[in-house]
């Protein structure tokens, strides 16, 4: 059986599969995975749909609208608050028995810092091993521009979380790909902390109804997943691990997130430069998707008969280099 064990900051998996935040949803939505001891044998490590500190409503209807490549959606990071997460639905995923990475979100700098700071306290159980940072959401302190589109702005929240949570929390920071030059906001991330990258989150995007002349969405405008963002997420991760020498050298890893929906996508991302995926909107499709893209690595791997590991970033080698063959 091939080794498909990564290090992701402080966390040892022991697939590099991990669920995308936000495709798995809160409290009984989750018992799927509860039941299913195929998903969790192939999975590294959980990650929470977004947490937030107060409770959150969500977008109005249309949320969901399905496109030509993908899905456009509109949720708006609906939760409970982080009080209830941390009573009601923590303790609960002990039942994974995986590493749980929490993600969280925030209207400006201090609310992040002060909702870390939070989660570790509640967690009296340690169960959290990893926070996900997502920057993608609007800066209220700045008139309503994303985290994420403003190198300094990202610097900033990594701090602060850093701060609270001190140095021996793995931080994971998402990056937005509505940017120009995602190398920008992921140095930021770096310099001020980061253990790891996530990349990519969705992408700007809506649909107009030609009969009522009405935008889809409720919120108007949506998130874009599914294969038509693969190649955004794969050249994002390309691009980070070629210009970022802390993620060519592997001491900040990148998780690959974007369109999965087969073990050939997910290598993509590995040989650009991920150490691990993140797989979202196909497992809404095929439930067995993250069995069959374990497998698939895991047959690939044992093809090429070399270490998982060693095909990260494969890719950026010399174009005389010699590719493993079959």
């Amino acid at each position: 059986m091939a080794d498909l064990s990564v290090t992701l900051g402080r966390m040892r998996l022991a697939s590099p599969l991990l669920t995308a935040s936000g495709t798995s949803g809160h409290g009984g939505e989750m018992a799927v995975l509860k039941d299913s001891e195929e998903i969790l044998s192939c999975l590294g490590a959980f990650v929470t749909k977004g947490v937030t500190q107060a409770p959150r409503a969500g977008n109005p209807g249309v949320r969901v609208a399905e496109c030509a490549c993908g899905m456009l959606n509109s949720i708006g990071l609906q939760n409970k608050g982080a009080e209830a997460f941390a009573a009601t639905e923590l303790p609960g995923l002990l039942a994974f028995g995986l590493p749980v990475v929490v993600n969280i979100s925030a209207a400006t700098v201090e609310e992040f810092k002060t909702l870390a700071g939070f989660l570790l306290e509640a967690d009296r159980a340690r169960i959290i091993s990893a926070l996900e940072i997502n920057v993608s959401c609007p800066n209220l302190r700045q008139g309503g521009a994303a985290f994420g589109a403003d190198p300094e702005a990202v610097g900033a929240v990594v701090r602060a979380v850093r701060s609270a949570v001190g140095p021996d929390m793995t931080l994971i920071t998402k990056l937005s790909p509505n940017v120009t030059d995602i190398t920008a906001p992921a140095a930021a991330a770096v310099e001020a902390g980061t253990d790891v990258l996530s990349m990519i989150n969705t992408l700007r995007g809506m649909a107009v109804d030609v009969e009522t002349g009405r935008p889809v969405l409720g919120n108007r405008i949506g998130g874009l997943s599914g294969p038509a963002i693969r190649p955004v997420g794969v050249y994002m991760v390309w691009a980070c691990f070629s210009g970022l020498e802390a993620c060519r050298t592997g001491r900040v890893p990148i998780i690959g997130i974007g369109g999965i929906s087969s073990w050939s996508d997910a290598m993509e991302y590995v040989l650009a430069g991920a150490s691990a995926v993140g797989i979202g909107t196909a497992w809404f499709l095929r439930p067995t998707v993250f069995a069959d893209i374990h497998q698939g690595i895991t047959d690939y791997v044992n093809r090429r008969g070399v270490p998982f590991r060693d095909l990260v970033g494969l890719a950026h080698r010399d174009a005389g280099a010699s590719f493993p063959s079959c």
